[in-house]
């Protein structure tokens, strides 16, 4: 589909992936190999391996949008699986149930006690409750690049000036590591930047966090920002991926084929063997 700038407050997940835009995804692809862009989007998917991202996927609904739940994701019976009979029970309901993503009855069990440990949690509570934007779409057209850009924020709560976005993570006291990991500071930036650009008005992003590994017989729930110079450098970074994006689009043919970095370990492998000349 052809986007223009603007927001948009009808586009489903699958259209605004499937539409044209940088997206903080893109960016991510591109800061690695530009050539993945093209590739990812050509590349099959094994979904038989995508479980993960179903459960993910469904404690973003049940947060932000339970009409989405109830459509689009169903539970499937507890069944023994350790005879033909239940075996065959499985497949029959799998196949009756092609057109929604499946949730074993432990899962569904699991799903429900983490949202109501973040219902328990004053802030967090605060956020889901408060009125906004679930799932909207946001386009601009970056000035420097001309590059049509995009982000779609978990919910925007416009009265507060707040985007917020909802992460599960396996252990909470190792958050830190995954916005490093995958640049959830880069996403601070660029989805705030975006809405910004849309709107005029300025955001600032919260990351509703629940951990998804049980501790003391509870599903730990943080809500967090990040420092403000983790932000600059997401901003910084962000801005240097999309100039060089833009870059290699204007090439009419890029090989394909890239030096390694080395790690730092054999970098310093090096260093030792040859000294200061190196």
């Amino acid at each position: 589909m052809n986007n223009r700038d603007g927001f948009y407050d009808d586009l489903s997940n699958d259209d605004y992936h499937s539409g044209k835009g940088v997206s903080k995804t893109t960016l991510d692809l591109a800061a690695s190999d530009p050539h993945k862009v093209a590739w990812s989007k050509v590349c099959p998917v094994d979904s038989d391996k995508l479980k993960t991202f179903d459960f993910g996927d469904a404690m973003h609904a049940i947060c932000l949008e339970p009409d989405r739940l109830k459509s689009e994701f169903v539970v499937m019976p507890d069944l023994n699986l350790r005879t033909n009979a239940g075996k065959q029970e499985r497949d029959e309901f799998v196949k009756a149930h092609q057109d929604h993503k499946i949730l074993t009855t432990p899962e569904y069990k699991q799903l429900n006690l983490m949202f109501d440990s973040v219902m328990a949690h004053r802030e967090a509570r605060a956020l889901i409750e408060a009125q906004g934007i679930a799932e909207g779409s946001y386009f601009w057209t970056d000035k420097e690049t001309g590059l049509l850009c995009k982000c779609r924020p978990d919910k925007n709560i416009e009265s507060l000036g707040l985007l917020v976005d909802v992460k599960t993570t396996p252990d909470l006291k190792k958050f830190a590591f995954s916005v490093d990991d995958y640049r959830y500071y880069v996403q601070d930036a660029w989805y705030c930047d975006g809405v910004q650009n849309v709107t005029g008005e300025a955001f600032k992003m919260e990351f509703l966090v629940i951990q998804k590994n049980i501790d003391c017989g509870r599903y730990p729930v943080e809500v967090l920002r990040l420092p403000d110079d983790a932000i600059l450098c997401g901003r910084e970074i962000y801005r240097r991926d999309l100039d060089n994006y833009a870059k290699f689009m204007q090439l009419d043919q890029a090989p394909e084929t890239r030096t390694l970095e080395m790690s730092f370990r054999f970098n310093q492998k090096i260093e030792d063997h040859y000294g200061e000349v190196y």
